[in-house]
């Protein structure tokens, strides 16, 4: 994962001098590294939060099959949906308490009630402005971009809330109003998050929609889908709101728009500019090195200054076989992602997250490579942005810190077990002195 991530930030150097942005040899590199080691610090402190807050913590795995078979166990009784829950909520209210739940719940109306003054004082105030602007976020003298909070909501703090509040909605037995407290919190936050990123083109809200409806399903699958004896109900939130999130994105479209204007292009000159551009390059590029074809083409010259679309530009500078090897490169990366992944999982509630930050940057990947070939969907390769190459760099930190956590405690228990066999033996030498 390390080799095929410095190939890609030497890749991206590469385009940046190459296309005169004014990269130097070790600021990409430098800033990425950074960028890591400053989630590692912060990370740190993410796996080592007090478990008395009760947002990570490692399940009994056996006793919660050992509950779902005695509730699957459990006749049907004719009685109503509302008496049963009725009376799961007056005989069980003290079992199903969740200060947890509630907290996350005062948090959620809180953030709430400032997107309100946002959108109340934002016509005649300049000191809290979260939604106008499509690029910062203004909170008092200081302005936040809102490209670098994109990825650590939708990858980090999105699947974590979510897989909190699902993981409380089970401990409290998904009583009636744990489960109206959870649907409303995530629907909140999802809220929170389209208001966030409606002034942005609409690729960013379908790529956000996207992560929120996995982050959904696997923290479900993951926590609650054991416990949950009518999985139709289940499956059904999930179309709802799914449905929801197309509800929100479709505010956007309007009668006569193309995919192009819908996806977010808005100079329609720049992306008529950038696909014919694109479809040229492809078609003229040489095997090995640069095409003659290409190089007296000023308008593929003029578009190569200052862009830094990675595909595009090995393909304009070093030919096809680079290109191929590049995009070889980049699944390598995702498969070793998948490997780190695998070997940092735990199911304690941080799990989630590290599923979708995976997920993102297969995503990423993906659309990626069509967008690098000309297909209307703008989402660029990871560390191939100028802020991807931030927020892709948070989030491969926190990965690799899932697999140092995992790593660390698989040491310590292995250094305690160690620990008791060695004192065992010097308890038995005692004893065979004594004798």
């Amino acid at each position: 994962m390390l080799a095929t991530w410095l190939v890609l930030i030497w890749s991206r150097t590469f385009i940046g001098m190459a296309n005169e942005c004014g990269t130097t040899v070790f600021e990409i590199l430098g800033k990425c590294a950074l960028t890591v080691f400053l989630t590692f610090v912060w990370g740190c402190g993410l796996y080592a939060w007090d478990d008395e807050t009760g947002f990570f913590y490692k399940e009994d795995e056996s006793a919660s099959e050992e509950q779902a078979d005695y509730e699957d166990e459990e006749p049907d009784t004719a009685e109503s949906l509302f008496m049963q829950l009725f009376e799961r909520e007056n005989c069980h209210r003290k079992l199903v308490h969740s200060s947890g739940l509630r907290n996350s719940l005062c948090v959620v109306l809180t953030l709430t009630v400032i997107c309100l003054l946002s959108f109340a004082l934002s016509g005649w105030t300049d000191w809290l402005d979260l939604f106008s602007d499509s690029t910062y976020m203004q909170i008092g003298r200081f302005y936040i971009n809102k490209k670098y909070v994109y990825d650590v909501l939708a990858v980090i703090i999105f699947p974590l809330w979510t897989t909190f509040i699902i993981r409380k909605m089970k401990e409290s037995e998904f009583t009636a109003s744990t489960v109206f407290s959870g649907i409303m919190q995530i629907l909140g936050l999802t809220l929170i998050g389209f208001l966030l990123y409606m002034e942005r083109s609409n690729i960013w809200l379908i790529e956000m929609a996207v992560l929120n409806v996995i982050t959904m399903i696997l923290a479900v699958r993951g926590y609650a889908w054991k416990n949950i004896r009518k999985k139709g109900n289940a499956v059904a939130l999930f179309i709802m709101y799914a449905l929801f999130w197309i509800a929100l994105i479709s505010i956007f479209y309007h009668s006569g728009q193309s995919v192009a204007d819908f996806m977010g292009f808005t100079d329609t000159t720049q992306a008529t500019s950038y696909f014919t551009n694109v479809h040229k390059i492809a078609e003229n590029a040489s095997l090995i090195g640069q095409s003659s074809t290409l190089l007296n083409d000023s308008y593929v010259i003029s578009f190569m200054k200052y862009s830094h679309y990675l595909i595009p530009s090995v393909l304009f500078y070093a030919g096809w076989l680079p290109t191929i090897l590049l995009m070889l490169v980049e699944v390598i990366f995702i498969v070793a992602l998948a490997g780190v992944l695998v070997q940092a999982r735990e199911h304690d509630g941080r799990d989630i997250m590290l599923d979708i930050i995976w997920i993102g940057f297969l995503i990423r990947v993906v659309t990626g490579f069509l967008y690098s070939f000309g297909v209307p969907v703008p989402i660029l390769l990871p560390f191939a942005g100028i802020t991807g190459i931030i927020t892709d760099s948070i989030c491969m930190g926190v990965l690799l810190m899932g697999y140092v956590n995992k790593k660390w405690n698989i040491w310590c228990e292995s250094w305690e077990e160690d620990f008791l066999e060695d004192l065992e033996l010097e308890d038995d030498e005692y004893e065979e002195d004594d004798e």
